[in-house]
């Protein structure tokens, strides 16, 4: 790829040398990453990168009328586009970044670090953990996990601290983008070994999808990118300007799961519901989550929700059958009587910003 952008820089680009591009498994790599929660096809990639090896952004069409393909279109347009474009104006800064990366031997610590922030790894129950790491070019993730294949994207989080979305990343925060990862690939095989252990129902597994997405990108940031501290996660802007929207995300996350567990939604409604989380949005709020569940209980707090997440699934339905016990008694006082509904509570930090499920959440883990 890097060869391509120098090519880009002198005209000198050909329709051959991007179809090489596209072949790599680090473009394979950024095209899964990008499907994993929107739509993109490897011909609208080509012709991102093609047009952005002529200095342009193409007016992409999305690839069908789902929420996914619509933000699909978005990250190319608005990431992966602009961060082609940037890239053939500063190849010699991502050559250096890549020879730094490639002579920095403490990219070994990522695997230890991330097993220290997983649950019950205690033999038998401790999880593999044998990842294969890439350094890329051209995605639209900063890092990503895809199976065991997991990768550092060079460009996008150059481009991004250059135009002041998030600070410039040293190696020692590389090694935490592959610990990040890395503790993907294993608290997925933990979470997916509980899922194969219950009995859920369809909503329940809905509820579930969305606990376990938050579970897995809120614990990653907090423990590994925040080092256990809200307030280091407070100074990164690209996590902070999702902290400032959780007093929105936190009671939407409320509305998800209480449609979820008397659903569950459709696909696409799914989809539309869980939009305002994808970029951070999961990130940020787990870790808040996780974060007011650590002021409570400590690390060992943390880790019970994490092995276990449907004890928030329990509490959560505890408290929907109380809002409709309130509900039933507010209608039976008169026909203009308006459903009474528990007051959900957001103070201004980051760490309090939750609303009352969330407080039923850790009161319930408090009492056992």
């Amino acid at each position: 790829m890097l060869d391509l952008i120098r090519s880009c820089h002198e005209n000198k680009a050909s329709a051959a040398a991007i179809d090489k591009v596209l072949s790599l498994p680090g473009t394979e790599l950024v095209i899964a990453q990008q499907n994993i929660s929107r739509r993109v096809t490897t011909q609208q990639y080509r012709e991102v990168l093609w047009a952005a090896c002529e200095g342009k952004i193409p007016d992409v069409k999305p690839a069908d009328t789902s929420a996914r393909a619509e933000k699909g279109v978005v990250g190319l347009m608005q990431d992966v586009g602009p961060s082609l474009i940037w890239a053939r104006e500063h190849v010699d800064l991502l050559e250096a970044q890549l020879k730094e990366l490639r002579s920095d031997e403490s990219i070994g610590d990522a695997i230890p670090l991330a097993r220290r922030y997983l649950p019950d790894q205690v033999p038998p129950n401790r999880v593999p953990l044998a990842p294969k790491l890439f350094v890329v070019i051209g995605g639209r993730a900063g890092a990503a996990a895809i199976e065991d294949e997991l990768y550092f994207d060079v460009l996008i989080t150059a481009w991004r601290a250059s135009n002041g979305a998030s600070h410039p990343v040293s190696p020692a925060e590389v090694v935490e983008f592959f610990a990040h990862e890395t503790h993907h690939l294993g608290y997925g095989q933990i979470l997916d070994k509980k899922r194969a252990s219950s009995n859920l129902t369809p909503a329940e597994d809905q509820a579930w999808d969305f606990l376990a997405s938050l579970m897995m990108e809120g614990s990653a940031t907090l423990l590994i990118n925040g080092h256990e501290r809200l307030a280091d996660l407070e100074k990164q802007p690209d996590v902070a300007a999702y902290l400032q929207k959780t007093p929105e995300l936190l009671p939407a996350m409320e509305k998800i799961l209480r449609r979820a567990l008397t659903g569950p939604m459709s696909g696409e409604d799914y989809d539309q519901a869980t939009s305002p989380f994808l970029n951070m949005g999961y990130h940020a709020t787990g870790a808040v989550l996780l974060a007011t569940i650590q002021k409570k209980r400590g690390l060992a707090g943390v880790m019970e929700v994490m092995a276990d997440p449907r004890r928030l699934l329990s509490v959560q339905r505890v408290r929907l059958r109380i809002d409709r016990r309130i509900q039933v008694r507010a209608r039976a006082g008169g026909a203009d009587s308006p459903p009474r509904k528990i007051p959900s509570q957001v103070t201004p930090t980051a760490s309090q910003r939750a609303p009352g499920a969330i407080i039923s959440v850790l009161t319930a883990l408090h009492a056992n």
